[in-house]
């Protein structure tokens, strides 16, 4: 597959951190995976209805390091789970916006990245995917190339939040959605 990746570098070899990409495709975590594996390993949260697919795809994704969260509500057992590996210095991977946007833009994040930033005290690395989106076959044929760039860290522990945490974690996930875009637009030059 044509992939190029920029910024690895600013992805710590130790220690706790989010990776926060935009999310246009399927292959978006994979992508993510394989941009990551030569530093950390790396783990997901994805929606839970994934999980129900049938047996193989739940037992797949588990051994894939993929955390299942509910979309309605607060699902106390995944933030208790994700927390849990952030505390142990792991590398979770949470798309802001919650959902693919299927390359028609961005959507509007939800709070989740700056929730766990902030509940443990931890870096955020934007990152922006291009191109994921294309088929396969153009994909491997090398006729399309898929781009990944990684921006620099957020550090949440330097930033003047205010208010409750729903509001700062809104906040924060806003800033750094702001910075994907900025990555996207850098890209494009």
């Amino acid at each position: 597959m044509g992939l190029n990746v920029e910024g690895q570098e600013n992805i710590p070899k130790h220690g706790a951190v989010i990776i926060a990409p935009n999310h246009i495709s399927n292959w978006d975590p994979p992508i993510i995976a394989v941009s990551v594996a030569l530093r950390r390993e790396v783990f997901f949260i994805a929606k839970e209805e994934l999980f129900s697919v049938n047996n193989f795809y739940s037992l797949l994704l588990r051994k894939c390091n993929v955390i299942p969260i509910k979309r309605q509500g607060i699902d106390k057992k995944a933030i208790r789970l994700t927390s849990f590996y952030l505390k142990r210095g792991r590398v979770i991977v949470i798309f802001p916006e919650g959902k693919r946007s299927r390359g028609k833009g961005f959507l509007k994040p939800l709070p989740g990245v700056g929730y766990f930033a902030i509940k443990n005290g931890i870096g955020i690395i934007p990152v922006f995917i291009d191109g994921s989106s294309e088929r396969m076959r153009n994909l491997i044929l090398r006729t399309k190339r898929v781009n990944v760039r990684f921006g620099k860290l957020i550090d949440v522990s330097k930033m003047n939040l205010r208010g409750s945490l729903l509001k700062r974690s809104h906040e924060l996930t806003n800033i750094v959605m702001k910075e994907i875009i900025s990555l996207g637009k850098e890209c494009s030059r």
